[in-house]
């Protein structure tokens, strides 16, 4: 695999931290998108020998569950996508109820995959693999339980953050057009505001081809992902 190639305009490349074998990530086109990010992953954790710290030795994610029983926030297109894969029937909140678990501690807002047995809802307990693999939320997507740089992780946190942030936003936007509460399923003191949550660059948008990564990351994370040199572990 050739993580730099011109057609590749997100970049995962091998380093090693701490002495284990990690990944950094690398901008190389100013226009990338978020998909073009989880492409580059998905190759990433396809083909390079990436030491995974909670299965030493193993080689492949498929098949092994644990990271998938840890909290999973969703986002604003992790909702569509899964939406159109398990329930393309269900609205918002019809989605939320079913799915996930809204949990809201005065203003904070929290959106998560539902558990069930000790692990995700999507989760087949038989095969220990996803049933809606090629919809997983973002935060799945870009997870290899191996090291990485502080620029991968920043721009992993920002993604998931910011689209989480949207989803909330639309889930206020929703109750309001429905002349309903919104959907909590954990509430402490709730009080959610929509001044709270303006709209992100995530706003308009129905697939990850759609958002680029410049309009998501602050100015200081994007300048170190377009950087040449190699960042700090």
């Amino acid at each position: 695999m050739n993580q730099n190639a011109p057609e590749n305009k997100v970049a995962v490349i091998m380093r090693r931290i701490r002495g284990k074998t990690g990944y950094d990530v690398a901008v190389r086109d100013p226009a990338a998108t978020v998909e073009d990010y989880l492409a580059a992953l998905d190759r990433a954790i396809l083909e390079l020998p990436l030491d995974r710290g909670r299965a030493p030795g193993r080689r492949s994610c498929a098949g092994c569950d644990r990271c998938c029983a840890e909290r999973l926030p969703l986002t604003w297109i992790d909702y569509l996508n899964l939406k159109a894969a398990v329930d393309p029937e269900a609205g918002l909140a019809d989605f939320l109820a079913a799915h996930a678990h809204v949990l809201v501690d005065g203003p904070v807002v929290d959106i998560i995959l539902a558990g069930g047995g000790g692990g995700c809802c999507l989760l087949d307990p038989e095969n220990r693999t996803c049933r809606a693999y090629h919809a997983r939320p973002l935060v799945c997507r870009t997870f290899i339980c191996c090291p990485s740089t502080i620029r991968a992780r920043r721009l992993r946190a920002v993604l998931t953050n910011r689209g989480e942030d949207e989803l909330v936003r639309q889930w206020l936007l929703d109750a309001r057009r429905r002349g309903k509460p919104p959907l909590i399923h954990e509430g402490y003191a709730p009080r959610p505001r929509m001044g709270d949550w303006p709209p992100t660059p995530f706003a308009g948008c129905s697939s990850y081809r759609e958002v680029p990564l410049k309009a998501v990351c602050p100015p200081g994370l994007w300048s170190a992902l377009t950087a040449g040199s190699t960042v700090a572990h």
